[in-house]
């Protein structure tokens, strides 16, 4: 008779933990739409980077020849000045005449022209932008005194 009763016991414990943790099916949250979803932010590829800072010239012919203009037109910047002359080598190539400022941050800036006028380097930024799309992001070097 005990062996009975606790086998009852048994089954109806059994019983009611099984009907505790019975499957309720779970309510699906609600779908919300955006009216108008937010594009993703584009680079403005008319924005042209501006850096000001002092710098020296590699080469004396290139401090005669451009000495006189605030604006140099940027094309490539390395830390290891062999890397800037390989560069420019392939920039002669193209026909560009490239020189090398020594920046006073320490990194060989690559220049392809340089201005009096800073509209007039902006303007060849976006030519070059624009005819050789591999240099688009040409920037321009404003000289510090």
């Amino acid at each position: 008779m005990k062996q009975l009763v606790i086998v009852l016991l048994s089954v109806s414990m059994l019983m009611a933990a099984c009907k505790s943790q019975e499957m309720v099916p779970a309510e699906e949250p609600p779908v919300m739409e955006e009216e108008h979803p937010m594009p993703e932010p584009e680079h403005d590829p008319d924005e042209i980077r501006v850096v000001e800072e002092r710098f020296t010239f590699e080469q004396a012919e290139d401090e005669i020849s451009h000495d006189d203009n605030m604006y140099f037109v940027i094309v490539g910047s390395f830390s290891y000045r062999d890397n800037a002359e390989r560069f420019m080598e392939t920039l002669r190539g193209q026909g560009f005449d490239p020189v090398i400022l020594l920046s006073e941050t320490g990194y060989n800036r690559v220049s392809v022209n340089s201005f009096e006028e800073e509209v007039a380097a902006r303007t060849r930024i976006r030519n070059i932008r624009t005819n050789f799309p591999d240099y688009d992001d040409t920037w321009l070097l404003i000289r510090q005194p």
